[in-house]
Parts: C-alpha cells; sequence; structure tokens
C-alpha cells in the first residue's frame, strides 16, 4: 500500500494505482474526458492536470528534510496528467490550487475551440460530460473577469468554428457526428481492448484529423459500448436517436436474458414505449459492457403488442377478458385427464415462473414440463464456474462459440488472453483508470485452445485451434481424454496433443457450448474430461435461466414429453412452438407477446404475456450467480407473467393454484430451495435426464440474436444465410446468392444462399436465432425463389 496526500488529505491506496483513481477515493473530483473504466488512459485530453510532488532520499540514504524536519516535497517542474501518473509511497497531490484550476479551464476552453453550440438538438444534452465539465471547470472568473467593474466576457472566441461531415453512418446502429467529436479516442481504444476488434481509427492530422474505419460498418458484436464511453453526442445509437431528452426517460437496472451471462442492462422507456437500452456496470459479471444484441434487439417490442387475451369463436380468434379466457380454459380441458396437460415456460422465464410450473406439474401429476431451450444434457451436471475463476485460469479450452452463444464470456476471454484481471474497488467503485492495462497488448496465445463446428471469431486468440463437422464433438472430447488416436477431420493431432498437455497442466477451465450439451455422449465425455484433470467447466446454455430452471426440476419426469416433442391432449406454452407440435396437440393455450400466424392459425386461447424488459423476479446466470430481473415502466394493456397465466390454468383444471403471487414464490424458493440474496451463487440441485442427440445435414449454427429482434435496424444488418462448402453446394444444387426457403422449427425460412471455403463437408449452417442453437437437423432446401437457380 502506498500513502499519499491528496490536498490535505492522508490515504492509502494500493501500490500501482493511478493519481485519478487516488484523488476520487479521497473524496475530491477531477474533470477527465480520456480515462474511462476498463480502458487504458492515454492522457490525450489533458483534463486531469494535477501538481504532484514526492520526497527524495539523500546520498546517505535518508530522506531530505525541509526546514521543519518534515521530508521536503519535491514539486514536478509541470502539470501531470493524473491517469496515467502511478502513485508512490509519500506523493502529494494537488488540485485545488490557481495553477491547477487556470489549465483545467484552459484545457475546457481549446476543447469547446472547435464543438459546435448544437446542445438544444443533440440526443446527448443532460447527460453530456462536456457540458459538465464546461460548468464545474469552464468560466473561472478570476482568470477570464478579473475587474468585477467591466461587463463580464463569456466567451474569447471571435473565429468561425470548424464545420465537417455531420450524421455519417458508421452502420445501421452507430451514428458519427464528426463536428462534435473532441477525439478523446475512448472509442478507438475500446475496440482495440475490449473486444479485440482494430475497427476505428484516427484519420488524418490536426484539424482535420477524424474518427473512421475501413471496414463496410463495424465488424464486431459489442460495437454500441461505443455511444455509452462517449464522453459527447459524437457517437449516438440510431435506434434510439431524437426519441427523448435524457431527462424524460423513465430508467429501471435490470437483467439482460438475452443470453445465460446475466449482463446489467438499464432500459430506458417513455410515455410506456421501450426506446433505449444501455449497460449497466456489474462489475462481476459484464463489467460495464454489452452486446449488440442485447442494446439494440429492443425495437420488437412495442410493435405490434397483444394486449388482451384471445379466444377462438367460430374458427376465429377474438378478443376476450380474462373471465373469458378462463371460461375457454376450461371448456378445453373438459375431458382431459390431469396428467396429461403439458406445461412449458420459455428459457427466459423467471425462477418465481419456473417455481410456479413445478408446484403445478406436482399438483396435477403431469410428467409433462419443461422449458424452451433445455439442452439435451443438464448444464448443473456441472459445478458453475465463475468469471473471476475464469479469469485466474491458467488454460482455457473452449468447445463452440462464445461470441455468439454468451457474448460476455468473449470479452472475458479477450482480459484472459492479456493476462488482466478487474482491479480491485476503491471508495468510488471501480477505478477509472486502471493501469495494468497498456495499449496493444500482446496476447498470450498458450493460454487457450478452441474447436468449433464452424469458424469461430475466438480461434484469433487461441494457440491450438480447428473447425470439425457438428457431431464430431464426442470423438474429439474422446482425443482429448487419451481414449482414441483418432481426431476429427478439421483438426490435427498436434493440436489435439498440445491441448492434453495444457489440460495435464492443471488450472483449467473447459468452456462448454451447446452443441456439446446437446449430445449426451459429447457431455459425458466432458465431464470425464474434467475430472480427469480436475478442471472446472462453464456451460454456454441456449436458454437464459437453464442452470435456475433446471435446479428447481423443471424437466420432463418419467414418460414426460419435452419442449421439442409433441403429442400432448392439451398444453400450455410459454412461447411459439413448432408447427408439428401444435398439430399434434388436442388444445392449445398458448402465452405469447405478439400474435403470429402460427398462433393465429392453431391456438385455442392466447393470453398476453410479458417480454423480459417487463417481468420482475430472480434469474440465475451461467456462473450460478442470482441476479435480479426488474420490470421497466411498458405499456403492455393486459399483459402478465407466467406466475398469473398458470394460476388461471389451475383453476381451469380445477384445482387451487399453488402459487399464486411472485411474494409467496420468492418466499418458497427462500424458505425451501434455500436461494441465496441477490448477487451471490447458488449451487442448487443438479438435474438429471438425457435425451437423445438429433442428427441431420442442417447444423442449426448459434447465433446471439433471436428471430424476434430481426425488425428495424436489427433487420437490415442481420442477414439470414444459409452457408454451406463448395462441394456441398455443388451436391445440393446450391449456388451461392441465390435465395432459398429452408424449413427449419419455425417453418419455413428465406435464406440467402453462401458458400464459405473452409466449412466441413456434408453440412449447411443456418443461424438458429433463439432456442435450437447447437441442434442437428434433416435438411429440406424448397425451390429457390427470386430467380434463384436450380
Amino acid at each position: 500500500m502506498a500513502k499519499v496526500t491528496v490536498n490535505d488529505r492522508v490515504i492509502e491506496v494500493p501500490n500501482g494505482t493511478s493519481a485519478m483513481d487516488a484523488i476520487f477515493h479521497a473524496g475530491y473530483d477531477v474533470p477527465l474526458f480520456c480515462a474511462e473504466k476498463h480502458l487504458s488512459p492515454v492522457g490525450a485530453c489533458r483534463m486531469c492536470l494535477v501538481r504532484t510532488g514526492s520526497p527524495r532520499k539523500g546520498p546517505d540514504g535518508n530522506w531530505i528534510l525541509d526546514e521543519k524536519g518534515n521530508p521536503k516535497i519535491f514539486w514536478m517542474p509541470k502539470l501531470v496528467a493524473s491517469c496515467i501518473t502511478a502513485v508512490t509511497d509519500g506523493m502529494v497531490i494537488d488540485t485545488l490550487s490557481d495553477e491547477v484550476k487556470h489549465a483545467q479551464s484552459g484545457m475546457v476552453e481549446l476543447t469547446l475551440f472547435n464543438h459546435p453550440l448544437d446542445c438544444p438538438t443533440c440526443d446527448k444534452g443532460g447527460a453530456c460530460e462536456l457540458q459538465d465539465r464546461t460548468v464545474e471547470y469552464g468560466l473561472v472568473e478570476k482568470f477570464y473577469h478579473p475587474n468585477p467593474m467591466e461587463l463580464p466576457m463569456y466567451t474569447r472566441y471571435e473565429m468561425t468554428r470548424r464545420h465537417v461531415d455531420k450524421h455519417h453512418s458508421l452502420s445501421e446502429f452507430i451514428v458519427l457526428d464528426r463536428e462534435r467529436c473532441i477525439h478523446c479516442k475512448r472509442c478507438v481504444r475500446y475496440f482495440e481492448e475490449v473486444p479485440g476488434d482494430e475497427v476505428l481509427d484516427f484519420i488524418e492530422r490536426g484539424v482535420h484529423t477524424f474518427i473512421n474505419t475501413e471496414d463496410d460498418g463495424l465488424p464486431s458484436n459489442f460495437t454500441g459500448n461505443i455511444v455509452d464511453i462517449c464522453p459527447v453526442g459524437a457517437l449516438l445509437d440510431q435506434t434510439a436517436r431524437f426519441r427523448a431528452r435524457n431527462w424524460e426517460y423513465d430508467s429501471t437496472e435490470t437483467t439482460s436474458l438475452d443470453d445465460a451471462s446475466g449482463a446489467g442492462i438499464i432500459v430506458d422507456t417513455r410515455s410506456g414505449v421501450l426506446e433505449r437500452i444501455r449497460a449497466a456496470e456489474r462489475r462481476e459479471v459484464n463489467e460495464t459492457w454489452i452486446s449488440d444484441a442485447a442494446r439494440f434487439g429492443h425495437e420488437w417490442v412495442s410493435q405490434d403488442r397483444l394486449t388482451r387475451p384471445l379466444v377462438r369463436r367460430d374458427g376465429k380468434l377474438v378478443e376476450a377478458s380474462w373471465e373469458e379466457a378462463l371460461a375457454a380454459i376450461r371448456a378445453g380441458l373438459a375431458g382431459v385427464a390431469k396428467h396429461e396437460i403439458g406445461l412449458y415456460l420459455g428459457g427466459n422465464a423467471t425462477l418465481e415462473e419456473g417455481l410456479a410450473a413445478v408446484e403445478l406439474a406436482e399438483a396435477l401429476g403431469t410428467p409433462h414440463r419443461d422449458f424452451q431451450g433445455r439442452t439435451n444434457s443438464p448444464a448443473t451436471a456441472f459445478p458453475a464456474t465463475t468469471f473471476a475463476e475464469l479469469l485466474d485460469a491458467g488454460f482455457v479450452l473452449v468447445l463452440g462459440d462464445p461470441s455468439e452463444e454468451a457474448p460476455t464470456v468473449h470479452l472475458r476471454l479477450s482480459e484472459f488472453s492479456r493476462g488482466l484481471k478487474p482491479a480491485a474497488a476503491l471508495n468510488h467503485g471501480t477505478p477509472f483508470a486502471d493501469l495494468n492495462i497498456k495499449e496493444r497488448m500482446e496476447r498470450r496465445l498458450e493460454k487457450m485452445a478452441l474447436f468449433s463446428a464452424y469458424p469461430a471469431r475466438l480461434a484469433k486468440w487461441a494457440f491450438a485451434s480447428g473447425v470439425h463437422a457438428p457431431g464430431a464433438e464426442a470423438a474429439l472430447l474422446t482425443a482429448l481424454l487419451g481414449q482414441s488416436q483418432a481426431v476429427p477431420d478439421g483438426v490435427s493431432p498436434e493440436a489435439v496433443a498440445w491441448t492434453r498437455q495444457r489440460l495435464e497442466a492443471g488450472k483449467a477451465v473447459i468452456v462448454l457450448g451447446a452443441a456439446v450439451l446437446n449430445d449426451p455422449l459429447a457431455a459425458a465425455k466432458a465431464r470425464a474430461l474434467a475430472e480427469k484433470y480436475g478442471a472446472k467447466v462453464m456451460c454456454m446454455t441456449p436458454a437464459a435461466n437453464a442452470r435456475g430452471l433446471e435446479s428447481l426440476g423443471l424437466y420432463p419426469g418419467k414418460g414426460g414429453v419435452g419442449w421439442t416433442e409433441s403429442g400432448l391432449k392439451a398444453a400450455y406454452y410459454g412461447f411459439l412452438p413448432t408447427e408439428e407440435q401444435l398439430k399434434a396437440t388436442g388444445f392449445r393455450v398458448l402465452h405469447l407477446t405478439h400474435l403470429s400466424p402460427l398462433a393465429e392459425r392453431y391456438a385455442d386461447v392466447v393470453l398476453p404475456n410479458q417480454t423480459a424488459y417487463e417481468k420482475r423476479g430472480q434469474t440465475v446466470n451461467l456462473e450460478g450467480r442470482v441476479l435480479p430481473v426488474e420490470p421497466a415502466a411498458i405499456n403492455n394493456g393486459e399483459a402478465d407473467g407466467a406466475v398469473a397465466a398458470l394460476a388461471l390454468l389451475a383453476e381451469a383444471a380445477g384445482l387451487k393454484p399453488p402459487v399464486r403471487l411472485l411474494r409467496q414464490a420468492a418466499k418458497t424458493l427462500h424458505d425451501q430451495y434455500k436461494l441465496p440474496p441477490l448477487g451471490s451463487l447458488w449451487a442448487g440441485k443438479a438435474a438429471s435426464f438425457s435425451s437423445p442427440a438429433s442428427a441431420g445435414s442442417l447444423y442449426l449454427r448459434p447465433s446471439m440474436w433471436r428471430r424476434e429482434q430481426l425488425v428495424g435496424a436489427v433487420a437490415k444488418v442481420v442477414q439470414v444465410c444459409l452457408e454451406a462448402s463448395p462441394e456441398t453446394a455443388r451436391e445440393n444444387g446450391l449456388i451461392d446468392g441465390a435465395v432459398v426457403e429452408v424449413e427449419s422449427p419455425v417453418g419455413l425460412e428465406r435464406a440467402t444462399v453462401r458458400v464459405v471455403e473452409g466449412l466441413p463437408a456434408g453440412v449447411m449452417y443456418l443461424p438458429a436465432l433463439g432456442a435450437w442453437s447447437g441442434r442437428s437437423l434433416a435438411a429440406r432446401v424448397l425451390a429457390p425463389v427470386e430467380g434463384a437457380h436450380d
């Protein structure tokens, strides 16, 4: 620890702490633009100038003393940028002298030199760091208005400001206003240091400098974070632009249920409409970063919402009250045995909703219960591994694609490959300037190996990697166990041997994707591999709350029908099942947020559901961490969650609802299931089930986007492509660029054929866009459309 004096306060901070964070730790403030949490500071803006000094020792090894007998402070000849200055024991930092205030005020003036005065039309107004710094440090009267008898001088600018390109689209999600850019370099450093995608840089020099990319758009899954860290209105979210002023939003901090990572988000609504999503700081999970799917995939929420129940009358669905829906369900269940009723929740169901389904299934005596996205092998069969343990590992073996399956894992592996760990919290929270982060840090490739069923982005950080055919995961794991000399095509024996050696060294973590979890044999081999080498395991499940719902027992009992199967006399679905399932079900109650053609055709009763942004409850992420889910102020009419819908179903079946209220469910979770407080880790009960793996030549490739998100800007960015190797394309008569229809679990899907070199032969790839991630199905490609060839 280093003892530091900040103005008149003596504090102790860890060695290596930046002077900036020491100032904040002492309770003082300092203006900043360039330094941001988790980004390496470069001192580019010079806003955080301070005066520093330290004692020195003489030739005799003793402190040089002043006239009072105290160690003499030798001040630096010039002011220094506090964000890049590491503290030393005995350092003195001055932030209140006239010299410091004059310099900081001058830097504000220089920053405003060419900045446009368009605050009334700028979306950053009210949340702009430049506005705040200008008010706090800009015009100091003693420097700019020394004579009180003269009229006040509000500005010294007599020249015309520069005029450059405005409203320049970097992508469908991000727009750049070059006039507002103050060249702080936060966005450039973010792409290099956080996701590891170097796509932005400074172009030209001097007053002509601007930010741009040579690529078409921003090729990254994490572009939206630059909107949060931009200190001015230069980088803006196009999906939320001009929707409201910052002070008009109702903001709710909650948990993203887009994937199993459990990233913290802030949902901004206005007049009952979801307008914007931002990242919330959650140090243990996502730090301050979220994926583009979590940030931009929200436009579907307020479009054509289902706000009232629908019941089928004379062959058509018509609006009804909840009482009328109850009567329709009661009539539909007449003659259906209670043990023949199926209960199926969405993969983003909360723990409270899962408990309500489990308790009702027990009351009905039905084994037919499940949740969408449950893998064929349980994730809870592996003890959960935290992100802290992942960063502390000596070696990580990845079997899957974290960039698409669990984007937060991608970001943590980016830190892991550079040997970084989150800085310890100080009084003000996470340090702003982590001096352990350097520009262009070397990636330590020997710390990671990655094998996947298609080329994955993270392979560039792995010393050993390979692309194998879907379904070859079990063979690969057998080779890693040393039980076979044969390796799958696309994986070299040398890569397997090197990976085995690194596993033998110990302190390893194995990251499993959906493809492994959907193959019971591969999952069993992965468990044996972890036990053999004492490795920890992290499971990237397609369902956001898979660990929590599995721990509650929400999976089929003996003889039960799973969420991908059909053949029930009556069923409640908290998601849209396949057409085959709907056809084979006698009485169908669908609990949906939006009405779809399939629901309109087959549903007997449709209840309005809540989206993940409107739920209240708790969820469990892939670490086993209990996280809060809070409802945002979204106008959803009469929509209600699964707890209320299942209580209605219980009454229709002639039972007293086992769980009727969220508070009742939360108390049961605490008392009976020993659920710990929010933020804590919950081991839960390991599930025990095994479903056969599906087989076929169509592989549903993991994607961070979900099908319902493909509207608005997302629909322009995310293209549904049927990918195949050149030989596979020739065998199936597919031509690059042709548009075909593919039979998928949701029906016919229109896709553009893309011929890709390096893909395994005999397999076609289609984005899963949801819960079917990592599964193989029989391929049925129908006649090309829009002028495509046979």
